[in-house]
């Protein structure tokens, strides 16, 4: 009976550990509004890939059109906050030195919103005041048949300063706007880099209801019996292969890491794409290679 027992145990190890077969991935949904192919998103995930498998000179992933692995490339508004951002000159690093100068962006943003939309109702009021004087007169001369020419020319001359009114509404309230797709892009971008450092989050109109408990830039699943890895985020080809890696670590069951500079410690804080020695101690332990 023990001896059953044990060639079960030796049965179960040999299925469980992730180092004598090569774990299969397949290339799922990637979305062009990233601006990277399927075959360049795919590049991506086999050097990452191919990263774990280095120090054991043994492939521990291998791409298979029916792998386990789904991976998907995800847009949403994270992406959309850290785009909209760089294309306003903004320079964003997971740092606290950047949560500290985005914040203090966002304060000052914020008031300037608050003085022109405050500023914007008033002039909204007043036009509003003017157009209804105007439509008052302009009703009460049709009654009577008709206005003459003098009060005809004043009531079409407000009739165009109205319209040209209404038009610089417009642009200040479209100006307006964009300011405020600003502020929420950086709401969003803050809050990121607040909640990996457990730093105070910041909240404006509605941008704090979208945002999930936890900021990230990739993230490994296992539900329902299936396995995916989602990348929601990154700057540049680099970082898009560390996130991808330490999501691969995620799967190969490895946890995350205290050292910094490692590819699974919890933050991803350089584009560096190769792993650390703890990285690989802890590879290593896991496929039992001492």
């Amino acid at each position: 009976m023990l001896a059953v027992l044990i060639i079960l145990a030796a049965i179960f190890l040999r299925t469980v550990s992730p180092c004598q077969e090569p774990l299969t991935y397949r290339i799922g949904k990637v979305d062009e509004r990233f601006g990277l192919t399927r075959q360049e998103f795919a590049i991506a995930v086999d050097m990452a890939a191919a990263m774990w498998g280095k120090p054991l000179s043994h492939e521990l992933f291998r791409e298979n059109h029916n792998g386990t692995i789904e991976i998907n490339l995800v847009y949403d508004y994270r992406q959309e906050a850290t785009d909209n951002l760089k294309k306003l000159n903004f320079t964003i690093n997971n740092t606290k030195d950047s949560y500290g100068e985005l914040k203090s962006r966002w304060e000052r943003l914020k008031s300037e919103y608050e003085q022109k939309n405050a500023a914007l109702k008033v002039s909204f009021s007043a036009y509003n005041t003017r157009v209804d004087a105007f439509n008052a007169e302009n009703k009460s001369w049709s009654w009577r048949g008709g206005a003459p020419e003098s009060v005809y020319k004043r009531l079409t001359s407000e009739k165009n300063d109205l319209n040209s009114l209404r038009e610089n509404l417009q642009m200040q309230q479209d100006e307006l706007k964009k300011l405020t797709d600003t502020i929420n892009s950086l709401v969003i971008v803050i809050n990121e880099i607040a909640t990996n450092y457990n730093l105070d989050l910041v909240n404006y109109q509605n941008t704090g209801n979208i945002l999930g408990h936890e900021f990230c830039e990739g993230l490994y699943e296992y539900k329902n019996r299936k396995q995916s890895i989602t990348i929601y985020q990154f700057d540049n080809d680099y970082r898009l292969v560390r996130v991808l890696a330490h999501e691969f670590g995620h799967a190969l069951g490895l946890k995350h890491s205290e050292d910094q500079k490692a590819i699974m410690y919890r933050l991803i804080q350089s584009d560096i794409i190769e792993l650390s020695a703890d990285d690989i101690t802890s590879l290593k332990a896991r496929c039992n290679i001492h």
